[in-house]
């Protein structure tokens, strides 16, 4: 079995002499990108030592950038133990998905109450898309295009306190996602449960969408729960 160094799965190579040394917002970014891609397992400790010595920085700047991730719930520090990827139960699961619901059918109900008919056609243009990524077998721009359903809904509506408490918990539901299977079948299925809530939407029927968008949420807490309770 080849086990692989926090360098390698950093992916990433000391500046070279001259070079301005790498960042805090650098460094979290590279540690958020791996953390979410799956490269950094859930619960996997992070060295802040060895981490700086790979990237050539002092710890300083890793310890704020790790600082930063704990923020967001991507990791967390340990007094005495360490610094950890994030993990959660299937009852943190099913309180973020709860959040989760409430915040995305908060969206739909502004949208429809403020008539974004622009927002609304946007949503579909991406279900089209992911469709055709779909016919294509890019898994991976389905999945991308997935996500960036959701985020356009929350930022269509405008209002910043709903898109902020969105963003306080979207980078752990983007590293759950890499926890589920990239099938085609799932993947229909959410392009198909999307493009209702887009129809529903359109044709005014908040409580339809709303309906919609709350089950569409609860399937993927329980495939992340299933997935938890088997892993």
């Amino acid at each position: 079995m080849i086990v692989r160094t926090m360098e390698q799965k950093l992916a990433t190579t000391v500046p070279a002499v001259g070079q301005p040394a790498l960042t805090k917002p650098v460094i979290a970014d590279l540690i958020r990108d791996r953390i979410i891609a799956g490269r950094l397992a859930m619960g996997e400790r992070i060295a802040d030592k060895q981490l700086a010595a790979d990237l050539g920085v002092s710890r300083t700047p890793v310890r704020e950038a790790l600082l930063q991730l704990q923020s967001e719930g991507l990791v967390e520090i340990k007094p005495q133990s360490g610094t950890f990827v994030f993990d959660l139960t299937a009852a943190d699961i099913a309180e973020i998905c709860a959040l989760r619901v409430i915040l995305e059918t908060g969206a739909i109900r502004s949208l429809l109450a403020n008539e974004m008919k622009e927002a609304l056609a946007r949503l579909g243009l991406i279900v089209g898309q992911a469709a055709l990524a779909l016919e294509d077998g890019d898994m991976a721009q389905c999945d991308a295009l997935d996500w960036q359903f959701h985020e356009s809904l929350i930022a269509a509506t405008g209002n910043q306190y709903l898109i902020r408490a969105y963003r306080g918990i979207s980078s752990q539901l983007r590293a759950l996602r890499q926890r589920m299977p990239r099938d085609a079948d799932r993947i229909a299925q959410a392009i198909a449960q999307h493009r209702r809530i887009v129809d529903l939407c359109a044709a005014g029927r908040v409580d339809g969408a709303v309906a919609q968008i709350s089950g569409h949420v609860g399937n993927v807490e329980r495939l992340l729960t299933a997935i938890g309770e088997t892993g």
